[in-house]
């Protein structure tokens, strides 16, 4: 008897310690508060660059708390890239945060179908048509139901330039066609300068800053959605040509030697301190780009040129919606309570009025501040002239990673652009 009860004793303390692990492992559950009545939510983000846009987001979140002591915002502030990988494993294993960092399309959808994040569409209309236009909201619904709020308009493909460099190569302007910009390109790189800086470490940079623009003008904006419904083809000689034009920027030495060893925001260094005369990345990066800058430096922004013979908008730049905060589909009674509270409260005019002022475009309806920076007030028009799709938006992340990894291959010599092409297709077919 004696060994009996002690045996049931471990198997009880056994299990107590195997909930307890279970429950530090998970970012939440059902929804009670805790012992002294605090609501704590768990809150994963990818927040943790020094720039303005992160600085706005962050007194968003200190501000809820002060208002609203009864609940408590614990954040994980994760680089990029390791957030990417972060949330897909433990989309795997069902342990997301009671509220988590999200992007639209194809990136929101894996997370749909694992069912680990819950629709609010119960709230959505303290938003829709009034602050948020309807059609801006349509980027984080899946299956006609809401599962984020977009905080920001970001577009991945604006080229900025050092414009005294460019006058120096001969250039008072920057080149309208695609040809122009390869001449633009030999003669900065024999004048010893690097011509782009480049930092695709992550590998989703070639992707979204480049081929999203790159392939859009030369198939147009219908022939991702195609591709997938099987209307056409990866292998169609229009996105082999877009491939290649990322092989042909390469051979020109149009990049840094180490493309491949830097992330974006170490691209961004090369540009500050001179040694590239550009650089290519989204709309995100002006706000670091004009803290770190010297004032009298005189820097231009550009959308890739025209390709002759393209089939989409020759001006249209690529970009979508972001920053959005998705809940776990776990929440339950006062968190879930809270967690709308949290919603309500940081997505509100007050933010994206704030966004506005450190040179982030919005998808809200409010006013422009009276003193916007001249180069902010320069990429508003141009992403003006139509928005093309970013690739890992449209495309399922199987696909993602195929062209992430590919375009990489490509730069280092050891894929074609036909060989990415196939494997892209074959991905399709599976």
């Amino acid at each position: 008897m004696k060994g009996a009860a002690g045996k049931k004793g471990f198997l009880l303390l056994l299990a107590l310690v195997l909930a307890a692990g279970a429950s530090a492992c998970g970012g939440s559950s059902s929804g009670g508060a805790a012992e002294d009545g605090q609501v704590e939510l768990t809150f994963w983000n990818t927040w943790t660059e020094p720039i303005p846009e992160n600085e706005v987001f962050l007194k968003k979140v200190e501000d809820f708390q002060k208002q609203n002591p009864h609940i408590k915002i614990k954040m994980e502030k994760i680089p990029h890239d390791q957030y990417k990988i972060k949330v897909k494993t433990q989309t795997a294993g069902k342990q997301l945060p009671d509220l988590v960092q999200v992007w639209p399309g194809a990136e929101l959808k894996p997370l749909v179908d694992a069912k680990v994040i819950m629709p609010i569409d119960d709230i959505v209309d303290h938003w829709k048509d009034k602050l948020i236009p309807s059609e801006k909201l349509a980027d984080y619904q899946i299956d006609g139901k809401q599962y984020a709020i977009p905080g920001n308009k970001v577009y991945t493909s604006v080229i900025f330039y050092d414009k005294a460099m460019l006058k120096k190569a001969g250039y008072k302007e920057f080149p309208k066609t695609y040809d122009e910009f390869k001449e633009l390109i030999k003669k900065l790189k024999a004048e010893g300068t690097i011509p782009i800086s480049l930092g695709n470490k992550g590998k989703w940079v070639l992707q979204s800053c480049y081929m999203s623009t790159i392939g859009d003008r030369i198939t147009g904006s219908d022939f991702l959605d195609k591709a997938l419904k099987g209307e056409k083809k990866f292998t169609d000689p229009d996105f082999v040509r877009a491939l290649s034009i990322i092989k042909e920027l390469k051979d020109l030495g149009a990049f840094n030697e180490d493309m491949n060893s830097l992330d974006n925001i170490q691209q961004r260094d090369y540009f500050v301190q001179g040694k590239a005369a550009m650089m290519i990345e989204g709309t995100w990066a002006l706000g670091p780009l004009l803290e770190r800058l010297p004032k009298d430096r005189q820097i231009g922004v550009a959308a890739f040129p025209a390709i002759e013979g393209g089939k989409g908008n020759a001006n249209a730049v690529s970009g979508v919606t972001g920053i959005g905060i998705a809940l776990n589909s776990e929440l339950s009674g006062e968190k879930k309570e809270a967690a709308h509270a949290f919603l309500k409260f940081f997505y509100d005019e007050e933010l994206y009025r704030q966004l506005l002022s450190v040179g982030s475009l919005v998808p809200a309806k409010v006013n422009m501040p009276d003193n916007l920076h001249p180069l902010f007030e320069e990429e508003i028009k141009l992403t003006s002239h139509g928005t093309a799709p970013v690739y890992d938006a449209v495309l399922p992340v199987g696909l993602t990673d195929i062209i992430n990894n590919g375009l990489q291959s490509i730069t280092i010599g050891s894929m074609t652009p036909e060989q990415l092409a196939e494997e892209m297709q074959r991905g399709v077919n599976r």
